[in-house]
């Protein structure tokens, strides 16, 4: 019996990243949101910014696909809640910045999802922007263990040190919000000192601040596993001054990590038939953020979750899943050898070769339905929109 245990440590030890010796390591994620930043002109700070030293980065886009079911406007409210949950407004359902509206519950958030997995974990979100604490996310964010909302950017900072150097600080989510606060009211500005280039000067410095301090962590506490992830809501206008709208530079954003992502940040995968301006569909969406964050903290992704991002860390699974309504058809990108499960409003309907590329419904797609592609145990879901109302504004258009 003795030696049987010594040959199973002896085969653990021999695992890739596995020390049978060692307790194992234990995840945390920070999540730092930035108001309304525009990638291009953070890109003009230079190559000494936080951005182009310490984090890995690339583009991605906010507002959902043109004319699907996953459009949503490129607003702050339908961003920060797709951000936090993983899916479009369709089902999130804060489809505006009005105050009245609440998340749907069926889609939880990122605090909700960690709080039903880890009872005991400790969650905090501090926003300068209230309603994502006080409005739309109210339920979900009541159960966080630092709740605080209204703070400028700088209190925002300072209470954010405090909880990564005083508290377990397991998942933490902040919001910046000056750099969309002088946007609105400066626009970008000429030269290489405008009020919004000073303003995401200082977002940089700020984000160096929180990284120098999960550094520190990382030193006092080695098996800590750091997850940092930077992203923002939506892009501006051409001048910079507004957002909400669906052109290319409002739809596109950027995520960024302190670790190497996946080929779905790294490798664009562009859909052959609606691939977008600048073939902007090519790359990931801002609802991968919270797949990154829930498979970082060891929750397994579940098909019922319905999340319509790819994960950034781990296997992708099919990427760039989609639903062609006219012709009652999936579609997806893969490259993978093995077949995939198809699951229609919760039912298996079908297996697949991954490099089929592509499924017809039999039943078409004239009513709404909620598909999930299952490879390799990574689900992507994707909701139709039925196949009557695409047609109907598709005809409007002309």
């Amino acid at each position: 019996m003795r030696l049987a245990s010594l040959l199973l440590l002896l085969f653990l030890a021999l695992l890739p990243g596995c020390d049978p010796t060692q307790p194992p390591r234990r995840p945390k994620a920070l999540f730092i949101g930035l108001d309304g930043v525009q990638l291009e002109q953070y890109l003009k700070l230079g190559d000494a910014t936080q951005l182009k030293q310490r984090l890995y980065h690339g583009k991605a886009y906010a507002g959902g696909v043109n004319g699907k079911a996953s459009e949503q406007a490129t607003l702050s409210a339908p961003g920060w809640v797709t951000l936090l949950t993983g899916v479009w407004s369709d089902k999130h359902g804060v489809v505006s910045d009005a105050e009245s509206l609440r998340a749907n519950p069926a889609f939880p958030s990122l605090f909700k999802r960690l709080r039903l997995a880890l009872p005991n974990a400790y969650l905090s979100s501090i926003v300068n922007w209230p309603p994502i604490n006080t409005a739309y996310l109210l339920e979900d964010a009541h159960g966080a263990d630092v709740r605080e909302s209204g703070l400028s950017d700088e209190q925002v900072i300072e209470r954010t040190l405090q909880i990564l150097g005083n508290t377990p600080a397991d998942f933490t989510f902040i919001q910046l919000d000056e750099p969309d606060q002088i946007g609105h009211r400066e626009g970008y500005g000429e030269g290489g000192n405008s009020p919004y280039l000073q303003a995401l000067r200082k977002a940089d410095s700020e984000i160096g601040r929180l990284l120098d301090k999960v550094e520190q962590r990382r030193r006092m506490f080695p098996l800590e596993d750091w997850l940092v992830i930077v992203s923002t809501d939506h892009g501006r206008d051409y001048w910079g001054k507004g957002h909400g709208s669906a052109s290319e530079q409002e739809k596109t954003i950027f995520i960024a990590s302190n670790k190497p992502m996946n080929k779905e940040l790294t490798k664009p995968s562009i859909p052959a038939e609606m691939p977008g301006p600048d073939n902007l569909y090519g790359l990931p969406a801002q609802t991968s953020v919270a797949p990154t964050i829930l498979r970082h903290m060891g929750l397994k992704l579940q098909p019922d979750w319905l999340l319509d991002g790819t994960p950034l860390l781990g296997d992708t699974g099919v990427r760039k899943a989609r639903a062609d309504e006219s012709k009652g058809r999936l579609r997806w990108n893969s490259e993978a050898n093995g077949y995939l499960t198809i699951l229609k409003n919760g039912h298996v309907v079908a297996q697949v070769a991954a490099r089929d590329g592509q499924w017809t419904d039999p039943d078409g797609m004239a009513q709404q339905n909620d598909y999930v592609l299952v490879l390799d145990g990574t689900p992507a879901a994707v909701r139709n929109r039925p196949a009557a109302k695409a047609f109907v504004i598709e005809e409007s258009s002309y």
